[in-house]
């Protein structure tokens, strides 16, 4: 679990560095046609104010993408705008649909962080099912995945459903025509105190989209 903790801590510097040579975001290349996106591991304005870094979000995808060999996108410093609310003329949302459309991508997992006081492990925001462009069956494989590693209190859209136009899995699902979810993941499953909880996590997310690959 030491060297887990080390390898978390190692993405998140990764971040930290991406900020220091003035990137907005970074961009990790896969072979599978999935991409995990991480729009508030740093912090972001919205409405001229300043809110604050989802810990640890940032590190789970590139980890994710790492050991699966998917995509993945995720911020590196605040530009004075926010990915997942910024409606138009946003380079990540943009970036996002560039990469879809050339590399064929077929679904996006955009993480989250959601606090403690929270009542759910883990919130799957679809949009009302309308994100995910006909294909729930994707739901049921990821909570029977999170289930099988003791995440069993999944919720589905009833917080933070990604409904709003605002959003990144919103706007890609409408103009790319392809699966979108965005995943709220309570703090006890992200932050690094919890790093047993990130492991748990992180393992779920692996099996299942080494099982959804070859079926979206």
């Amino acid at each position: 679990m030491e060297e887990f903790k080390k390898q978390i801590e190692q993405y998140n510097q990764k971040i930290i560095d991406g900020e220091k040579e003035g990137k907005s975001f970074e961009i990790v290349k896969g072979k599978v046609p999935i991409i995990l996106s991480a729009p508030h591991c740093v912090k972001q304005t919205r409405n001229g104010k300043i809110k604050g870094e989802e810990g640890e979000t940032g590190a789970i995808v590139q980890y994710i993408s790492e050991y699966t060999n998917c995509w993945c996108i995720y911020k590196t410093a605040n530009k004075q705008d926010d990915a997942n609310y910024d409606i138009e003329n946003n380079p990540y949302k943009e970036a996002i649909i560039q990469l879809v459309e050339k590399n064929k991508i077929k679904l996006l997992i955009d993480i989250h962080g959601a606090g403690y006081e929270n009542d759910f492990d883990i919130e799957i925001g679809t949009g009302r099912m309308e994100n995910l462009q006909g294909k729930s069956f994707i739901i049921d494989e990821l909570k029977k995945d999170f289930a099988e590693n003791q995440i069993k209190n999944v919720t589905i859209d009833t917080k933070f459903k990604a409904i709003s136009e605002h959003t990144i899995s919103r706007q890609i699902s409408q103009k790319a025509k392809i699966p979108c979810m965005q995943l709220e993941i309570n703090g006890k499953y992200r932050y690094i105190e919890n790093i047993e909880g990130i492991k748990k996590f992180t393992k779920a997310l692996m099996i299942f989209i080494n099982k959804i690959k070859e079926n979206i």
